[in-house]
């Protein structure tokens, strides 16, 4: 990538020195190669955020189906259901999530309340306190072969990368391949299909092969 003087120092200038830093350091102070590895992480970053974003939508879905079928009723979703041992946080995230929507001029359905819900909300589901509660009478049959521990555990890295990349912060010091296949095995846990449409879409492994040159003899330490 050719970058102008001028315009590097500009943006050097409006991405800051210190949030250059990590990339400055990884590049010997050289400016140049760092912007570019800037630019890297930001593409590689986009990729990944593209199969999180099928990873959360299914999961979220899956998850709130199964609910329903197990504790919905007609008049009332399962999350206004007090029989179900909601804790107050859930209950909390739930009233935040009506709010919004509410703000927004529209009138609270539950799918509306559903996409307003994070992806740690769904993660925190699969907690050990609802084990008994959520987990045995219903969430068990939204996974495939899955132990509910393991797959707290599994999304919980899947949520700090999507938080991370939320943040824009830097993802060149992560085993990239080990957090994508840790995403596509967790998504075939929801259905296998899923899993090959991550997969199918996803051009990680050529954003990966674009690493900048000077730097591809340096591997990445896992984390």
């Amino acid at each position: 990538m050719s970058i102008y003087p001028p315009v590097r120092d500009e943006m050097v200038r409006l991405l800051s020195v210190p949030r250059l830093s990590t990339y400055t350091d990884e590049c010997d102070g050289n400016m140049k190669r760092a912007l570019e590895l800037y630019q890297w992480n930001l593409d590689v970053s986009g990729t990944l955020f593209t199969s999180i974003h099928y990873f959360e939508v299914a999961l979220r879905n899956s998850i709130d189906s199964q609910l329903g079928k197990t504790f919905g009723t007609a008049d009332s979703p399962w999350f206004d259901q007090d029989s179900i041992g909601l804790t107050d946080s859930t209950r909390r995230n739930i009233a935040s999530a009506k709010r919004t929507v509410t703000k927004a001029g529209r009138e609270i359905v539950p799918g509306r309340v559903v996409a307003e819900l994070s992806l740690g909300f769904w993660w925190s589901l699969l907690a050990d306190g609802y084990n008994r509660t959520l987990w045995a009478p219903a969430l068990k049959q939204a996974f495939s072969n899955a132990r509910r521990e393991t797959l707290h555990a599994e999304i919980d890295e899947i949520r700090k990368l999507r938080n991370r990349i939320a943040h824009h912060e830097p993802l060149i010091h992560y085993d990239l391949n080990a957090e994508y296949t840790r995403i596509l095995g967790t998504a075939e846990r929801i259905a296998p299909r899923l899993a090959w449409w991550i997969d199918a879409t996803s051009s990680l492994s050529t954003v990966l092969a674009r690493r900048p040159e000077s730097l591809r003899s340096t591997p990445p330490p896992n984390t």
